[in-house]
C-alpha cells in the first residue's frame, strides 16, 4: 500500500512538471513571436537601411523639425536629446514641453552624441556627409531624411520618421490632425477670388528671397495671397535684387520675426524697410504693409507649418 501511495505521488509531480514544461515552452515561443513582430527595417532618404530588433529608446533629433515632430510620435522618455534650437522661442514651438528631455546637440561632436548612447539619430539632408559617415563609422543607427519643401512632403516627414521610430500608426494620426487644422484655417479664410488675392514679397534682412522649391510657396497657396517672386520665373533660390523688386511692385512685404544674433529686432527691420529709399514707390511701403509674423510658423517645416498660413492670412487681409 505504501508503495503504491509513493508511485502515485511521484506520478503526480510528474505531471505537474509535464504541465510546467509545457507552459514554459508556450511562454517562450510567445515570447520569441512578440520579438519578432517587434523587428522592423526602414530605408532613409539616401536609401540606407536601418535595422531593429524593437522599438528605439534613446532617440536623438538633429534638427528642430524632427524635435517638433518626434515629440508628437514618442514619449519623451524615449528622447535622448534634442538639437539646440529647440530652447529658442523664435523658431521652436515646443519649448516647455521640451524641458522635459535634458540633453541638446549641435552635430559638432561625434563624441558628445556617442556618449549618450542613442540607438537611432535622426538627421537631415542637409548636413555635411562626413558628418553623417563619422556617425556611421561608430556602428551608429543614423536616419537621414529629407527636408521638406512642401506641405506634401511635410506629411511623408512624418509619416517616415513615425515608421523609423516604431509609430506608424501615430505618425498617420499627425498627419491627419495636420490635415483637419489645415481645412479649419482654410475655412475660416474663405474663398478669395484670384484678382483680390494680394501679392506679397518674403523679405530678410539682405533683401528678397526666393526659392522655386520652398515651403513657403505652399503656405502663400493655402493662405490664398500670391506670392509675386514667382512672376519672375527664377529657377533657382537667392537674393533677388532690388529693381527686380520694385518692378514687381508688391502690395505687402512680410518679414520673419526672428531675433537670432540679437541684431535682427522685427521692429527695427520694419522701421529699416519702410524708410529704405529704394522701396518708396512700392504700394507695400506707401501704404505702410509690413507685416511680421512669427518665424517658428513661417520657417519650419513640421505640423506647425498650419499655423503660419493662418499668420500669413490674419496679417494680410486682418483689415
Amino acid at each position: 500500500m505504501l508503495k503504491q501511495k509513493y508511485q502515485k505521488i511521484i506520478t503526480a509531480l510528474l505531471l505537474c512538471l509535464s504541465i510546467l514544461l509545457i507552459v514554459a515552452g508556450c511562454s517562450s515561443d510567445s515570447a520569441q513571436k512578440s520579438n519578432s513582430t517587434a523587428a522592423y527595417t526602414v530605408t532613409d532618404s539616401q536609401g540606407h537601411k536601418l535595422y531593429f530588433k524593437e522599438k528605439p529608446q534613446r532617440i536623438i533629433s538633429m534638427s528642430i523639425s524632427t524635435d517638433e515632430i518626434l515629440i508628437d510620435l514618442v514619449p519623451s522618455d524615449r528622447i535622448a536629446a534634442f538639437s539646440r534650437l529647440v530652447d529658442d522661442p523664435g523658431i521652436s514651438n515646443i519649448v516647455e514641453r521640451a524641458q522635459s528631455v535634458g540633453s541638446r546637440v549641435d552635430g559638432q561632436s561625434s563624441e558628445a552624441i556617442m556618449a549618450l548612447h542613442p540607438d537611432l539619430i535622426l538627421i537631415p539632408d542637409f548636413v555635411k556627409p562626413e558628418v553623417i559617415q563619422s556617425l556611421r563609422d561608430m556602428n551608429l543607427q543614423v536616419y537621414v531624411y529629407k527636408t521638406p519643401k512642401s506641405f506634401e512632403d511635410v506629411r511623408e516627414c512624418i509619416r517616415f520618421l513615425g515608421e523609423a521610430v516604431g509609430e506608424k500608426e501615430r505618425g498617420e494620426m499627425m498627419v491627419t490632425a495636420m490635415d483637419e487644422h489645415l481645412k479649419k484655417v482654410q475655412d475660416k479664410i474663405g474663398k478669395i477670388p484670384k484678382e483680390k488675392q494680394k501679392r506679397i514679397v518674403f523679405m530678410r534682412s539682405n533683401g528678397a528671397y526666393y526659392s522655386p522649391e520652398a515651403s513657403f510657396n505652399d503656405v502663400c497657396r493655402y493662405a490664398q495671397v500670391r506670392n509675386a517672386l514667382e512672376e519672375l520665373h527664377y529657377d533657382k533660390p537667392g537674393i533677388v535684387n532690388q529693381e527686380a523688386v520694385v518692378q514687381l511692385n508688391p502690395e505687402v512685404f512680410l518679414l520673419a520675426g526672428w531675433n537670432y544674433d540679437g541684431q535682427h529686432d522685427p521692429k527695427q527691420m520694419e522701421e529699416e524697410l519702410l524708410n529704405n529709399s529704394s522701396y518708396q514707390t512700392t504700394d507695400a511701403v506707401k501704404n505702410r504693409k509690413v507685416y511680421t509674423v512669427p518665424a517658428k510658423h513661417v520657417l519650419c517645416v513640421s505640423q506647425y507649418i498650419v499655423n503660419a498660413v493662418e499668420d500669413l492670412a490674419d496679417a494680410v487681409y486682418k483689415e
